[in-house]
Order: C-alpha cells, then sequence, then structure tokens
C-alpha cells in the first residue's frame, strides 16, 4: 500500500478519506463530520475523522492533500487565536459593503477574474472593519478554512493560487499591497501562497491530535469545485466538470477566455490547480439546499424523486426558477426570487425542482461555451446528489454533450489525496480517478422545458414565490 490522506473542508461537512495510490486510486476508508462554525471545532472536528481514518491504516500515510470551500473564513489574532467564528460565504452580507469596494476601484472584479458578489474575503473584511471595529482592530491574520486547517497540521500558513483568486485580493504579483493597506492590513495578514506543486509543510507536533506523526508532507491543493474538476479528469480545454452538492459548480476548462465579459456575467476566472489552463466557473448555490428546503415543506419529496427511473423520466409541466437568494449566473440578479410556474400534482413539483437544477445547470454550462468560443467536448458528473439521485447524470447528459459520471466516494476529498501524491512523484500525473458513462435520459419534452425554463428566467420581473 501507497496511503495518501485527503481533506475536504465543506460547506456542510468536512470529509476525510484514505487512499491508496500504489496502483491507480483505492478508497480505503472516509469519515464525515459536520462543518462547524467554530474554529476550534472545525479543527477538531477534521482531526476526528482524519484518527478515524488512519484506523484502517497498515502502512504510514505518506502525504496530506487539502482542498477547501472558498471565501469562509476568520479573523486571528497576533498569537494565532480565532477572534470570529467561522465567517461562511453564504452567510449573508450588507452588499453596501461591497459598493464600498467597488466605488474604490470599480475594475477590480474584471482584473481579478471575481465576480461582484458579496462573498469574496476582500467584501468580508470590509463588513468586518464597519459592524465590529473591535475585532477588525484586533486582526493580525485572516485565514481561510484550507489555511486554518494546514496551520494546524504543520505550524505554517500558506494558501494556493485557486484559493487566493477568491478573495478578490489577489494580483497578478501576488497579494494587492494597495487594497490591503486601504483596509488597514499589512500583506502578512494574509498566507503566503504556494505555486502548485509547493508543499505547504510538514507535518509538526501539533499533529499528534490528527493521529498523525511529524514529517508528512502536506499540500493546500486547492478550491474544491477546482479539485474535484482536475481529479476527474476534467483537464485540458473542452472539458467541463459539474460538481453536485450544497451548492453547484459548472467548471469548463479552455485555452482562452474574455476575462471582463465572463465576470460582468457572474462567472469566475482562475486556473486548474496545477496552474496549465484556465478555468471558467459558474455557480448555483442553490442546489442540495434547495431540494432540502423542498423536503422540509413537503415530506416525501426526496423519496420520489430517488424512486424515478432515467428512462422513466417526464419533462414537468411545471417551470420552476430554484433563486431561493438570487441567480449568481448567468445575467446575475441578486433580486431573483424562488417562483413556480404551472399547475401540477406533487410529483409534478418534485420533478419540476430536480429539473430546474439540471437546466439552470444546462444554462450556465451553454453560456459558458459561448464565453469560451467553443462546444464543450466532454462533461463529468461528481458529487453525492448524482450518486443519491439516479435520474441526474442521465438529465445532465440529455443536452448532447458526452456525459460521464464520477464512481468515487468523496471526489473532492479523493482528489485532494490524488493531487497530493502526483506532486510528491508517488502518483502519475496520468491517474484520474474512475468514472463511468452515463447514458442519456431520453424524456420527452426536455427540450421544450428549457426553453420555457429561459424564458421565465431572462424575464425582467421575478416575484416572490407564492404557495401553491
Amino acid at each position: 500500500m501507497t496511503l495518501v490522506l485527503g481533506l475536504d473542508i465543506g460547506s456542510t461537512s468536512t470529509k476525510a478519506v484514505l487512499v491508496d495510490v500504489r496502483n491507480g486510486v483505492r478508497l480505503v476508508h472516509a469519515a464525515r463530520r459536520s462543518t462547524p462554525d467554530d474554529v476550534d471545532a472545525l479543527i477538531a472536528a477534521t482531526a476526528a475523522a482524519t484518527r478515524e481514518c488512519l484506523t484502517h491504516a497498515d502502512t504510514p500515510v505518506v502525504a496530506v492533500g487539502i482542498a477547501a470551500m472558498a471565501e469562509s473564513g476568520a479573523a486571528l489574532d497576533a498569537s494565532g487565536r480565532p477572534i470570529t467564528p467561522l465567517l461562511r460565504w453564504d452567510r449573508g452580507v450588507d452588499r453596501r459593503h461591497l459598493q464600498r469596494l467597488l466605488d474604490r476601484d470599480p475594475q477590480l472584479p474584471a482584473r481579478t477574474g471575481v465576480p461582484a458578489t458579496t462573498k469574496p474575503a476582500a467584501v468580508t473584511l470590509i463588513a468586518l472593519r464597519a459592524e465590529r471595529p473591535d475585532m477588525f482592530a484586533a486582526l493580525h491574520h485572516w485565514s481561510g478554512v484550507a489555511e486554518i486547517i494546514a496551520h494546524a497540521l504543520t505550524g505554517s500558513r500558506a494558501t494556493d493560487l485557486t484559493l487566493a483568486a477568491r478573495t478578490m485580493l489577489l494580483t497578478d504579483d501576488g497579494w494587492n499591497e494597495a487594497l490591503l493597506r486601504d483596509l488597514g492590513l499589512a500583506p502578512s495578514a494574509l498566507a503566503p501562497i504556494r505555486v502548485p506543486g509547493e508543499r505547504a509543510g510538514r507535518t509538526g507536533p501539533m499533529a499528534a491530535v490528527f493521529g498523525l506523526p511529524p514529517g508528512v508532507p502536506v499540500h493546500v491543493v486547492g478550491h474544491d469545485h477546482a479539485v474535484g474538476a482536475w481529479a476527474v479528469g476534467a483537464r485540458v480545454a473542452g472539458d467541463v466538470a459539474d460538481s453536485l452538492g450544497t451548492s453547484e459548480a459548472v467548471v469548463r476548462i479552455t485555452d482562452t477566455v474574455d476575462q471582463a465579459r465572463a465576470v460582468t456575467e457572474g462567472f469566475a476566472v482562475s486556473r486548474t490547480i496545477d496552474g496549465s489552463a484556465v478555468t471558467v466557473l459558474g455557480g448555483n448555490p442553490s442546489c442540495g439546499a434547495l431540494l432540502a428546503d423542498e423536503e422540509r415543506r413537503r415530506p416525501g419529496t426526496l423519496r420520489l424523486l430517488r424512486g424515478i427511473d432515467a428512462d422513466a423520466w417526464e419533462a414537468s409541466p411545471m417551470t420552476v426558477l430554484p433563486y431561493p437568494s438570487g441567480r449568481q449566473c448567468p445575467q446575475p440578479d441578486p433580486t431573483a426570487r424562488l417562483r413556480v410556474i404551472g399547475e401540477g400534482d406533487e410529483s409534478d413539483r418534485a420533478r419540476a425542482v430536480l429539473q430546474s437544477l439540471v437546466l439552470q445547470a444546462r444554462w450556465i454550462r451553454e453560456s459558458i461555451d459561448d464565453l469560451a468560443g467553443s462546444p464543450a467536448a466532454s462533461l463529468t458528473v461528481l458529487g453525492s446528489l448524482a450518486d443519491r439521485y439516479e435520474c441526474w447524470a442521465p438529465l445532465i447528459a440529455s443536452a448532447g454533450v458526452p456525459t460521464r459520471q464520477s464512481v468515487a466516494l468523496e471526489p473532492v476529498a479523493a482528489g485532494a489525496a490524488l493531487r497530493a501524491a502526483v506532486v510528491e512523484g508517488i502518483a502519475s500525473p496520468e491517474v484520474t480517478l474512475p468514472v463511468r458513462v452515463v447514458t442519456p435520459a431520453s424524456g420527452p419534452g426536455l427540450d421544450e422545458a428549457f426553453h420555457r425554463f429561459l424564458t421565465a428566467a431572462r424575464a425582467v420581473s421575478v416575484l416572490p414565490e407564492g404557495e401553491s
């Protein structure tokens, strides 16, 4: 065995996986814990998941890879102690703080490749300074969740380019020192950026709580969606990965893109985790969260959807606009709201909700194709939702792009492990997580449903949903 540990610090849950990379990628054990908002509790939860994995290790772990959600982090004092809870990307920030940033530099989104939303760390820091000046005055470091875990393991502060790029504080030459000065922060407030393949450090004495000995190489491998895309083989121009979880991300690999236009349309532009190509990412923050909310309001919805075979899918006559709190892309609209159009029974509504997520993702992907100047060549679906609902990947495939589905459990965590193994020279750069070919659903009416969806979504006025 050649064992590598992969960590994925996600919005809802934190995952640890132990994989054997001796011949491909074989999962040995996976563990999950809820992702807490308390920094110390986050470290403890990650350590507990790691220790569980290590009880299944017959040989020592030779490397650790860390992937994480972007934009979530915490302020730390000079001693490294947290002075805020985890300030998450989805917690909601007054848009006036974003506007202050744009008033200072209207071209900042276009230059950084980060859309003008309230999620980036730059906006979080402005909000913290305005709303909690006492906490801001005590701030010595800002650390994203991957950096928090890397520091707990190694004693060193480090991040990677794909996570740094999501802060809106990155320039071509490193951290934006002028903007940081305007915020009242030194560049050292942010973690040093490691180039692709560079270690964050090696495990130190504090790693004992994780069950790891000193000296194990640790890598912050990147933004979770970018890691997942790379792991399932989306690595060259034309490849697309659709990552399904609490939120959804469509990641397109391309040679070039009009960055300013892409950002205006609500897409983020960055690089692959190995730095070899450009990525265009479009997100839908209400993916799994929307299904969970629908189940709370109409118990039995999820059971119904799990029971539908892809071959038996029929397009719902109802149209749902899946925007509980605004649309991120395309055509960004923070005022867009959830809306149900048309009449039908409980089955029609359940299918319409899932259908809306599939159609929103198709709109995102086709918009990225337009930005990239070419159609997608391949599409790989990954994430627990695709495993849970057997019809989901076939519905995605019905749009006509050759589609595969990851069959790896916890593909982002496994991808973090694989990336660490590759850069340490213990796995081939050609290895990817296992996938299977997806047969498209032949459900009649899906194209017509897509056109109805686009007409409704592009409407100028989107009203809040009324109960039907």
